[in-house]
């Protein structure tokens, strides 16, 4: 693998003790690594037949002509490589209502090699890593920090970016959750076309803000409000400060399934889009726990045999926030002893972020799906009480602590 950055920055230093810097920044990987199944099955040679028997059955004939007047022989049946009895079984007839030609591919050739299907028909799944993948990446990265004076420290930083590339997944593991994965939304549909798997990373966020800032409050001893106040006063208002951390993503990207295997037996196609591209946004749904991303899957549908869908990632999961707080308090017991006690909240508004469908321990990417949509939440029942967990994020946490100096 080759990786080449390149990064122009400019930085100004403003009044009152603040400095701005504004950078590009650019990123482009070559020869990454990727992994996947150079063995797969595919539709190609059954693809005629399989179209031949959606044709008969609409007609109201057996998948294989039988029946009816109106029959078409399909190749596959008359040239011995199946019988009758196997194209027109009730598995069958569910591929051909389904478009799910890959899965009928599968079958064949699990039943015969007569068909060859697959590369190599010696062997099942062959797990191949090699170096094809690559990405790019640029972002505009804007910030303004001012330095601690008069008792204020603050930052913010916005970037805007994109990264794309083929495959996110890292190759180890991959005969779990890599690119061998039949139904994991983050693997290919199809290894033979790559070009169709270029699109926005699994891990893409195009806008991310962040605000940092501390503020010792300007009361008590030696202070702008209240300096000459009586120390045993000062204990009580002298010496606070208020801390704070602001963070905003949007959404990382994601791919709709259609749960089906239209054009190869490895990996389930991405749904096709009716009408106009569905919104994704957070909603609650009668009899569901937690919010959903789709109301529904009647913006989608299955692609036609022998293709895969449509774009990779080309939706955004909902957008991420979060506020971290904290309080101190400053005893000065001596001119070289002093106390510092903390309390500190992260997440402190308690605000849930749900889980990227793709990710979701509950829901599920896929249109076929009786969770399609969901990003939370998964019921238990204890012996007394129901829990709502995988919110995706941990509730307040609230932390406290206490330091001498000297």
């Amino acid at each position: 693998p080759t990786v080449h950055q390149w990064n122009l920055s400019v930085e100004r230093e403003l009044p009152w003790g603040m400095v701005a810097q504004v950078s590009y920044i650019g990123r482009r990987g070559l020869r990454l690594l990727r992994a996947y199944d150079s063995n797969q099955i595919n539709a190609d040679g059954i693809l005629p037949s399989f179209l031949l028997m959606q044709q008969n059955m609409r007609n109201g004939c057996r998948p294989d002509g039988t029946g009816c007047p109106n029959g078409v022989p399909v190749p596959i049946v008359t040239s011995g490589i199946v019988n009758s009895t196997f194209v027109n079984s009730t598995t069958t007839q569910s591929d051909l209502t389904l478009n799910a030609a890959g899965n009928f591919a599968g079958r064949v050739e699990q039943t015969t090699l007569a068909a060859k299907l697959r590369p190599n028909q010696q062997f099942a799944t062959i797990t191949y890593i090699d170096s094809g993948g690559d990405s790019y990446y640029h972002s505009g990265q804007a910030t303004l920090r001012k330095r601690f004076s008069g008792g204020l420290l603050a930052g913010v930083a916005y970037t805007f970016g994109k990264s794309i590339d083929d495959q996110s997944v890292d190759p180890v593991g991959s005969t779990s959750g890599g690119a061998l994965s039949t139904t994991n939304s983050r693997t290919p549909t199809d290894t033979r076309d790559w070009r169709q798997e270029r699109g926005r990373s699994d891990f893409d966020r195009r806008h991310v803000f962040l605000a940092n800032s501390l503020w010792e409050l300007p009361v008590g001893r030696q202070k702008r409000f209240a300096s000459g106040i009586h120390p045993v006063l000062n204990h009580i208002v002298g010496g606070w400060s208020i801390n704070g951390i602001y963070t905003y993503m949007s959404g990382e990207p994601f791919a709709v399934r259609s749960g089906v295997r239209t054009s190869n037996f490895s990996h389930e196609s991405r749904a096709d889009i009716v009408g106009a591209k569905p919104e994704v946004r957070l909603q609650e749904v009668p009899g569901v726990i937690g919010p959903v991303v789709f109301k529904d899957a009647t913006g989608f549908a299955i692609p036609a045999p022998g293709t895969n869908g449509s774009g990779r990632n080309i939706f955004e999961a909902p957008g991420y926030w979060n506020l971290d707080l904290g309080i101190g308090k400053r005893f000065d017991l001596s001119e070289r002893l002093n106390l510092q006690f903390r309390a500190e909240m992260f997440n402190a508004l308690n605000h849930p972020n749900f889980d990227n469908p793709r990710d979701s321990s509950a829901g599920s990417p896929s249109i076929r799906s009786t969770v399609f949509g969901q990003t939370c939440c998964q019921t238990v029942a204890p012996p007394t009480t129901q829990t709502i967990i995988s919110t995706g994020e941990s509730g307040r946490v609230v932390q406290f602590a206490l330091k001498l100096l000297w």
